[in-house]
């Protein structure tokens, strides 16, 4: 962790300015990112100089024993970024907006982001899918929330998708992969998951974004890579 120290050197007031992640890109520095769903988690991801911490929805599988995402709340949500943001000072944090909650409308999206921001404590939000979800997003980063897109594998949805499956595998597939993540790019997402996606679909979508990419089974060619902390340690 010898490299910690220099890279927080340049953040202002202690916390990763989010333009630094477009020269994170730009520079081939990879970006970390973990989840966290409590004071503990976060701190110790503090503690590690990771960049970006996700309060997934993914604790209702993890740390809840659900057996998808699906039934997780915007108060469970609500309650870990309050609890992460407690122990985590630097690194930027950003909340994922559960299924429900952006769904509906523009204004539900907006509403239901703010709240996250401003009760919260969360740097940004996440939100799955392209399709509709880029007026969501367009509509967040419009009301002055930073919002990270997610794309390939979008758990909310697995059982449209056919279960917890690679996605982007044809040519088809692929091609309208790419473009959903253009298409949040353009809306004002500042950075874009890709989960589940074969290796040569991720490196063709981190080559045609601007914005970093961050991967969850994609492959080693993506900007950054996230992943469950309690996966990292084993459990």
């Amino acid at each position: 962790m010898s490299e910690t120290p220099q890279r927080y050197a340049s953040w202002t007031a202690g916390k990763l300015p989010l333009p630094e992640l477009a020269e994170m890109k730009r520079r081939g520095e990879k970006i970390v990112m973990v989840t966290a769903y409590d004071a503990p988690s976060g701190r110790l991801a503090d503690a590690a100089g990771v960049d970006l911490i996700l309060v997934g929805d993914s604790a209702g599988m993890v740390v809840h024993g659900r057996e998808s995402t699906v039934p997780v709340s915007l108060d469970e949500i609500l309650f870990m970024t309050q609890w992460v943001t407690r122990g985590a000072r630097r690194p930027l944090v950003i909340a994922d907006m559960p299924f429900g909650s952006y769904e509906e409308s523009d204004e539900q999206a907006v509403r239901n982001a703010v709240r996250l921001v401003k009760e919260g404590g969360a740097d940004a939000v996440k939100l799955e899918r392209g399709g509709t979800t880029v007026a969501r997003a367009r509509a967040i980063a419009g009301a002055g929330i930073a919002v990270m897109g997610h794309v390939g594998l979008t758990p909310q949805t697995a059982t449209m998708l056919g279960g917890f499956k690679a996605q982007g595998r044809t040519a088809e597939r692929a091609q309208q992969l790419v473009v959903d993540a253009l298409a949040l790019q353009e809306a004002g997402s500042f950075a874009i998951v890709l989960e589940a996606v074969p290796a040569q679909v991720a490196r063709a979508a981190t080559r045609a974004l601007v914005i970093p990419t961050i991967g969850i089974g994609a492959g080693a060619e993506t900007d950054g890579q996230v992943l469950v902390w309690h996966d990292i340690l084993g459990y």
